[in-house]
């Protein structure tokens, strides 16, 4: 099997592969085992473009979800993608008064939402948006055949508006006018396709928009991650992130279709659920974040699953230690991370295949000059041009070039001008730099601007912190965050969780850190259950925000017994 050359639309690789492969497995759903295939993919996709079009939906316009991971979503945003519909997914996780700020911020024509579950009663949000959103013209319920009552009043159920003798004359139809093929005309690489809220942990989440370029290219650096061993016609990819999330849409799941894969869909995460998949669909690609990957490993039965499929695991969203990169290699004889954000819909780099644990350890892969360049750079300028770009083991900001940056914030151009220089430069918030290793130049990364650490007059990055403390026998994973601090500006407070069954205590984990710089040592450790995860942000990354929130609350208690700055002016 061949991926053919850079395409223009994300649409032309679904349209390429039902013709090369017709019959070959495009999506299955683990929970049901429903099959959809690239012919029926391409087909259905035609089918919920058309019915779009006849509700008045058209290039430009948007289309918001809140539902989980199933085939028919994900139809229906290659649907939104064939007319030039800008494709919106918001988590599920989202209050009412969260689906109706953000759904306000880009304005969509129709708000696609799921029914009365055993988790949530979602019709609660489509309520909201129909009574304060004005925009939405249409709510539709994902409630197939709804008996009497399920159905929120206003709204219409998915299989009415996907009826059957409605299709069918909307197919015929279009056989006359031809209005399908010419909307496909009028898409382009740069065309806008698909909003992306950001996590939002300092302030409200930004809806980032992203065009066809942007995620195919995503697509070709990730499929040169995987490498040519595993990318073959056997290629099957769990997809088990949230549809709000990058790592999930544009990654995992659109990077396997630009390769003619197979993605295996779970409709929600969960750590059991996600290993009984990989052992019943033999799946053979696996990308998580690391306290993912702990979870499937923190289970019980974790080693009564057969994961002998597994080709590649790949990580991303945050620093790992050599013991994380040991089970890593225990899982999949191939294995390895990059670094990327929402605004450049996914991965920018990737770890090069075959290197040793220790040489990955600490780095976040290579740029490919040839499709996106990486640069570090010194911050923007006043007058919105680029910083200058630093020489190799210079800390800085990491930017990323055309074609990977994404078209802006929607309807936010003061928000896009402090992200993307006026020579289209990405500046991403993330410090690190560029190490010249064994044939190519390795990324490090130093930590989140927004989190450097101000103690005693230095800067601290936490990750370097963090490091040096998860290399401690005993501990499992640590978090470090600034607080402020009369004396020294802010101090480093420290959380670390060990691993179960290991007694440990701040005093250790303090006469550990005489390893390194004092001005880089904890003020306070804070030792966190063995049995508890860290807080976690909308992406599923280690949410900084609260874990400052959890330290405010600890240093009332500390200063009330004249501990950490307590007696300072």
């Amino acid at each position: 099997m061949t991926t053919p050359e850079k395409l223009d639309r994300l649409n032309d690789y679904i349209d390429h592969w039902s013709k090369i492969r017709p019959d070959h497995r495009a999506m299955v759903q683990h929970e049901d085992d429903k099959t959809i295939t690239y012919k029926k993919f391409a087909g259905l996709i035609d089918f919920f473009a058309l019915r779009l079009m006849d509700m008045g939906i058209a290039k430009g316009d948007r289309v918001a979800t809140q539902l989980i991971l199933v085939p028919e979503h994900m139809i229906l945003m290659y649907a939104c993608f064939k007319i030039g519909a800008i494709f919106a997914p918001l988590d599920v996780r989202l209050t009412e008064t969260e689906v109706v700020r953000d759904v306000n911020k880009i304005k969509p024509k129709a708000f696609f939402f799921l029914g009365n579950t055993p988790v949530k009663d979602f019709r609660e949000a489509g309520r909201a948006v129909g009574q304060n959103c004005p925009s939405v013209s249409h709510l539709v319920q994902f409630t197939p055949d709804p008996n009497p009552g399920e159905l929120l009043d206003g709204a219409m159920a998915i299989t009415d508006m996907m009826n059957k003798k409605k299709l069918i004359w909307l197919k015929i139809k279009d056989m006359f006018t031809g209005g399908l093929k010419k909307a496909y005309a009028d898409i382009h690489t740069r065309t806008p396709a698909l909003i992306i809220y950001t996590t939002g942990t300092t302030g409200e989440p930004k809806p980032a928009v992203l065009c066809h370029e942007n995620i195919i290219v995503q697509n070709q650096i990730l499929s040169r991650g995987f490498g040519e061993e595993v990318r073959g016609e056997s290629f099957i990819c769990l997809v088990n992130l949230p549809p709000s999330h990058v790592g999930c849409v544009t990654e995992t799941f659109m990077t396997t279709l630009f390769l003619g894969g197979t993605t295996v869909l779970l409709r929600i995460f969960d750590a059991k659920a996600t290993l009984e998949a990989i052992h019943k669909h033999r799946v053979t690609a696996l990308g998580q974040i690391p306290t993912m990957f702990r979870m499937l490993w923190n289970l019980p039965d974790y080693e009564n699953y057969d994961l002998s499929s597994l080709e590649f695991v790949a990580y991303g969203g945050s620093s790992v230690d050599t013991g994380f990169l040991r089970r890593m290699a225990a899982m999949a004889p191939k294995f390895g991370t990059g670094l990327g954000m929402t605004e450049n819909a996914g991965f920018g780099t990737f770890t090069p295949p075959d290197i040793p644990i220790e040489e990955m350890a600490g780095q976040v892969g290579r740029a490919f000059e040839d499709l996106a360049k990486v640069s570090i750079r010194t911050p923007l300028n006043p007058d919105g041009t680029a910083g200058d770009q630093l020489p190799d083991n210079e800390i800085g900001e990491i930017c990323y070039h055309p074609p990977i940056v994404f078209l802006g914030y929607y309807n936010q151009p003061e928000a896009t001008a402090t992200a993307i220089s006026k020579e289209g430069i990405l500046y991403t918030g993330d410090m690190g730099y560029f190490k010249p290793m064994n044939g190519y130049r390795a990324l490090y990364l130093s930590g989140r601007q927004k989190f450097v650490i101000k103690q005693k007059g230095y800067n601290v990055f936490p990750v370097e912190v963090e490091e040096h403390i998860a290399s401690m026998a005993g501990v499992d994973i640590a978090e470090v965050v600034g607080m402020k601090h009369k004396l020294f500006d802010e101090g480093i407070f420290a959380f670390v969780r060990p691993k179960p069954g290991v007694e440990l205590t701040a005093q250790d984990v303090m006469a550990h850190c005489k390893g390194i710089a004092a001005y880089k040592r904890p003020v306070h450790v804070e030792i966190w259950p063995s049995d508890e995860e860290f807080p976690l942000t909308r992406s599923t990354k280690v949410d900084k925000i609260g874990l400052m929130e959890k330290a405010k609350t600890i240093l009332g208690e500390l200063r009330a017994k004249g501990l950490w700055d307590a007696g300072q002016e």
